[in-house]
């Protein structure tokens, strides 16, 4: 077994790790996210300075979630076996952990905006929030971490599909998870996008299956030595 091989195992075990259990935080966060009782910037606030402890909660499991999408996501370029698929993979991993990262950041607002309607009144908190929302710049921050972070996963998954590591089933699921929570009661959404997520699940569980001793090995036999 040569260095590289025996390298892969366990990155690719801890990178499978995280691809099982950002689903499950992301269903953490998802349902302990404060309801809103509309959708105005004081609805916003209000919904998570009432709760200060389960809108952190909520903001922790979601940011760490995205996390491990971007450590989980790159692993995923090792279970391919050929050219077949492997740019759609390349470049859905490149802008999903993009994505990831700017979805994870965007998340450090949630620990200003649930203290904000209890340290001042709530037309000044309001008044803050919509300064700092209307930025241009904020706005091509949040544009690209939805479009990267959660349009592209699906281009991962279709270039994973080509290459035969997964069905193509999974590409259309992988899209519904933030569907079903916006549409979907609370409990009811967050289930469903948990569902949705199996996708994810999946190809954390081929990683976790392709770092046992057995497969290293097999591909350690299988690539051929270097020209001397």
């Amino acid at each position: 077994m040569d260095a590289t091989s025996a390298a892969s195992a366990p990155l690719r075990r801890l990178a499978g790790l995280a691809l099982v259990l950002a689903p499950v935080l992301m269903f953490g966060g998802m349902l302990t996210s404060p309801p809103q009782a509309d959708d105005s910037s004081a609805g916003y606030l209000s919904s998570l300075a009432a709760d200060h402890g389960l809108s952190l909660l909520s903001a922790n499991l979601l940011h760490y979630a995205w996390v491990l999408i971007a450590l989980g996501v790159p692993a995923t370029l090792t279970l391919l076996r050929g050219r077949r698929g492997r740019t759609l993979t390349a470049t859905g991993v490149a802008l999903s952990v993009f994505g990831a990262i700017q979805m994870s950041g965007m998340l450090l607002s949630d620990w200003f905006t649930t203290v904000m309607p209890n340290t001042v009144p709530l037309a000044d908190a309001v008044k803050v929030f919509d300064t700092v929302t209307a930025d241009p710049t904020l706005a091509v921050w949040r544009l690209t971490g939805i479009l990267c972070g959660v349009a592209m996963l699906p281009l991962l998954l279709a270039g994973l599909a080509r290459a035969g590591v997964v069905g193509w089933w999974t590409v259309p699921v992988i899209l519904l998870p933030f569907v079903a929570a916006a549409m979907l009661p609370a409990i009811v959404g967050a289930a469903v996008a948990l569902a949705c997520y199996a996708p994810l699940v999946l190809v954390g569980v081929r990683l976790l299956r392709r770092s046992s001793a057995d497969v290293v090995r097999a591909e350690a036999l299988a690539t051929p030595a270097p020209a001397a």
